[in-house]
């Protein structure tokens, strides 16, 4: 039976790097990408190893071989948002800028990966951090920093929601389309839009517990999830704002350090109760006997 009357979802493609446990990198965002009801293809830049209790090494793509990644995709597919995460080095940035100018890449969100989120990995090589900072800006539609990566980029130092606005603005300025800000450090979270025009603030809740691996790259692929189905900058931030939160909130422990989001916290039905059988939940409508 032919399956083409059905038409695909929107594309997206995450270029980042592979996360064996799972929690972040192209794994989370390919999550995210499907939770959002998109279809996810990925270029890997690095292979980490890593597990929830954080990672001992990383073994950066060679940039040939990302570059015939992220060709064969996109000569292949159609795409509507792209997500960069961690990119390993300069050669491999140079790469993705070229080809996101090259392919006209639209909705393109840069979530700028410096280092691991325990700080005492290096994820992008000096040369690399440049060239994000002086070329790679300015082919983005939107730039999602922390604080400690704004700063990293900036020059500059970020201790409260002002600074924050201002670092937003200076991203801008450094050619990036929009700048999101996120201040997760923050005593009640606040993250700061700058779309360009004129600057948004979102307040969010904090979420008690560790279960948190992998936020910011489910956060930058939501948002590209969002702006491949059409929705607008600021109604794309909020709603995967929104998403993260609760699928922090959903969250749980898979090893001995902090766990994964739950990525698919929507569609999971809460357990039958034990003894409760299949029919007894879904019962069968017997038609009455024929007279």
């Amino acid at each position: 039976m032919s399956n083409h009357s059905h038409p695909a979802p929107p594309i997206v493609l995450t270029i980042a790097g592979f996360d064996p446990c799972c929690g972040a990198g192209t794994a989370a965002d390919l999550k995210t990408i499907a939770a959002h009801n998109c279809y996810g293809i990925a270029a890997v830049t690095a292979l980490t190893v890593q597990s929830t209790q954080g990672v001992k090494s990383v073994h950066v793509t060679a940039a040939a071989t990302l570059r015939a990644e992220i060709e064969a995709l996109l000569e292949d597919s159609t795409v509507a948002a792209v997500k960069i995460g961690m990119l390993g080095n300069r050669a491999n940035a140079g790469v993705v800028a070229e080809l996101v100018e090259r392919f006209k890449l639209p909705n393109v969100v840069l979530d700028p990966v410096l280092k691991s989120s325990t700080g005492d990995v290096e994820l992008l090589d000096a040369a690399g951090v440049k060239f994000l900072r002086e070329e790679l800006l300015k082919r983005v539609a939107l730039a999602t920093p922390n604080v400690p990566e704004a700063e990293a980029l900036l020059g500059i130092e970020i201790r409260d929601v002002t600074a924050m606005e201002a670092a937003a603005k200076l991203l801008v300025e450094r050619g990036a389309h929009a700048a999101l800000v996120k201040g997760g450090h923050l005593e009640k979270p606040v993250d700061v839009l700058y779309d360009g025009t004129e600057a948004a603030r979102f307040e969010g809740e904090r979420v008690r517990g560790e279960n948190t691996h992998g936020s910011g790259c489910t956060l930058s692929s939501a948002i590209a999830a969002q702006l491949a189905q059409g929705k607008h900058l600021r109604e794309a931030v909020l709603l995967a704002k929104v998403y993260v939160q609760k699928a922090m909130q959903h969250a749980y422990p898979i090893g001995k350090g902090p766990g994964p989001l739950n990525h698919f916290f929507r569609t999971q039905a809460e357990s039958a109760p034990r003894g409760v059988h299949a029919e007894e939940l879904h019962p069968v409508q017997v038609p009455p006997a024929e007279p």
